[in-house]
C-alpha cells in the first residue's frame, strides 16, 4: 500500500513530543537551561553495566534507555565552561515530561526547565522548579519534606527523581 509523505508525517505527529529533545541540537533549550553560554559542545559517554546500576540504586530510578550512551552538552562563555545540561525522560501519573537539567561544574543544579509536559502543567512553573537550584546528588529530593508542591505528589516525585538520576549519570560520565 503507497501512503505520501504527508500521511506517514500525519501518522507520526502524536509521536513528535515524544523525540522532540533526541533528535538534532537543541540549541533552543540549551539556551534556556545556560542563557548566559556563547556555545555548547555534545559529549557521548557510555555508561558500564556497573555504572548503570549504582545510578539506578542510589537514584530508586531506572536508567531509560536512551540514557546510555549519556549524550550531554558542556555550555561554556568564550573559553570557559559554566556547566552541563543533560536531557531527560519520565512519566507522571497523567503522562510523559521531558526535562533538561543545568549542572554547575561543582555538581549542583544550576536549572530545571521542563521541554514537553504532558502531565500536571503546575509541574513547569518556576514555583516547583526553583526549588531545586542549588540540590547536588546528594540533596533529598522527597515532595512534602525538601520540595513543596500542591499538585500530583507522585508525578512531581517522578521529576525529583529524574533529576537525581540526571545529577548521578552526568556524574559518572564524567568520571566523578
Amino acid at each position: 500500500m503507497y501512503m505520501s509523505r504527508f500521511a506517514v508525517f500525519i501518522l507520526l505527529l502524536p509521536l513528535l513530543p515524544l523525540m522532540a529533545h533526541e533528535s538534532g541540537f537543541p540549541s533552543e533549550t540549551l539556551k534556556k537551561v545556560f542563557p548566559d553560554a556563547s556555545g555548547f559542545t555534545a559529549r557521548k559517554k557510555t555508561l558500564t553495566p556497573e555504572q548503570v546500576k549504582k545510578v539506578e540504586q542510589e537514584s530508586g530510578s531506572k536508567v531509560q534507555r536512551n540514557d546510555n550512551p549519556l549524550t550531554y552538552y558542556v555550555a561554556v562563555k568564550g573559553q570557559d565552561p559554566l556547566g552541563s545540561v543533560v536531557m531527560l525522560d519520565t512519566k507522571g501519573t497523567k503522562g510523559g515530561i521531558d526535562l533538561a537539567l543545568g549542572v554547575k561544574r561543582d555538581g549542583s543544579v544550576h536549572k530545571l526547565v521542563v521541554v514537553e509536559n504532558g502531565d500536571d502543567k503546575a509541574l513547569g512553573q518556576p514555583a516547583f522548579l526553583d526549588q531545586v537550584a542549588g540540590k547536588t546528588s546528594q540533596s533529598p529530593l522527597k515532595v512534602g519534606q525538601d520540595v513543596k508542591f500542591s499538585g500530583d505528589a507522585k508525578s512531581a516525585q517522578a521529576v525529583l527523581n529524574a533529576v537525581h538520576r540526571g545529577l548521578l549519570l552526568l556524574a559518572a560520565a564524567q568520571g566523578k
